[in-house]
């Protein structure tokens, strides 16, 4: 089988990452891959890495013509064999739709869409010539095929599907236990973007009523300089320089992962999927979250995690506080979130899905 997936990102993100972890499993799995993108070398590298063959091609709106034109002439150059092409983004969508009508033998190709966000569809005749032209249409979480489908676009509903996103976790990461320390000062933990839709100004402030020389806050992630200033004044106003730690950007977040005790993920804008969350349930450790997004999808609230009301100041202290009153309840939530992630969400159980939809 050939797989052509089009990335045309300029930086790297949560799409890329999807990406390219498929292209390495698809790879590994004895398929033949190649990416089209922009030829950005940050980009390409990661992909070529991983064993994929690349493809400059503009990647424009909808007057790029030479896109479509050239992406049939490589889908043609494989005249043997069965393709996929597996697009992230409706823009991309739209050029590969106008490559599969240019291709003599459309029936061995098979368009896929991944569709990462929560949004409604669009409607319109340059959206149904889109839609008419995947093959199937895959959603990260059940809410992100909700928001689409509330605008009532004009898709046949048996091409739509969902599949819960997952990672690829690390060979010296891939199996976990529960802490079995109950340490006098806990680590909370928050992995991610420094973004406003984050919830980051809620957690600080979460952190702020809880009683001091019991809990160190660490961020891990980056964001913009001007948001990150900020954050850093609310914890001084605050008080509680001493007990916040700013890790800035990681490679290893897995470890830093195994060193908490609470992970956080306060969201206030709704996530499409969150897999953050799977990364620390990857790790077998407790959760809070919020109930506004697809985290909803993921855990169940006092079974496998806590979900709190989003920007609650109060409702994310206390789920804070009762993990970390509680080690036979961290340990509890932790491990049905580890058994969670290990039966509906790891990386095995997402491919075969994809790859059923693949030979669909």
């Amino acid at each position: 089988m050939r797989i052509i997936h089009i990335v045309r990102a300029k930086n790297w993100g949560g799409g890329e990452r999807y990406a390219l972890d498929l292209v390495n499993r698809s790879v590994e799995n004895g398929d033949d891959v190649t990416v089209v993108s922009r030829g950005l070398p940050a980009i390409d590298e990661r992909f070529r890495n991983v064993g994929a063959e690349m493809c400059k091609m503009p990647l424009g709106g909808v007057a790029d013509f030479m896109s479509p034109w050239k992406l049939a002439r490589l889908a043609e150059s494989f005249p043997d064999e069965k393709i996929i092409i597996h697009v992230h983004n409706f823009k991309d969508a739209e050029i590969a739709a106008r490559a599969k009508r240019l291709i003599s033998n459309k029936k061995r190709v098979n368009l896929v869409c991944t569709r990462h966000l929560v949004k409604s569809g669009k409607t319109g005749l340059r959206w149904r010539n889109i839609y008419s032209g995947i093959d199937n249409l895959i959603f990260v979480s059940e809410l992100a095929k909700r928001e689409f489908l509330k605008t009532s676009p004009e898709i046949d509903k048996s091409k739509v599907s969902v599949v819960a996103n997952s990672i690829v976790l690390p060979d010296e990461y891939s199996e976990a236990k529960a802490r079995d320390v109950d340490r006098a000062e806990k680590i909370c933990l928050f992995v991610g973007r420094l973004d406003p839709e984050k919830g980051l100004d809620v957690l600080i402030k979460a952190m702020a009523k809880l009683s001091r020389g019991r809990y160190r806050l660490r961020i891990v992630g980056t964001g913009k300089d001007d948001y990150l200033k900020e954050l850093q004044r609310s914890v001084a106003e605050e008080g509680i320089e001493d007990i916040v730690e700013w890790e800035g950007f990681r490679d290893d977040v897995f470890k830093e992962i195994g060193e908490a005790d609470i992970c956080v993920a306060p969201s206030v804008g709704r996530e499409s999927f969150g897999l953050t969350i799977l990364e620390y349930m990857s790790q077998c450790r407790p959760v809070v979250t919020t109930s506004n997004g697809a985290q909803r999808e993921i855990l169940t609230d006092g079974c496998d995690g806590m979900l709190v009301e989003p920007g609650s100041v109060d409702a994310l202290a206390h789920a804070i506080q009762t993990l970390a009153d509680d080690a036979r309840l961290r340990n509890r939530m932790a491990q049905a979130a580890y058994d969670k992630f290990r039966l509906r969400f790891s990386y095995d159980v997402f491919f075969k899905k994809i790859y059923a939809i693949y030979n669909s």
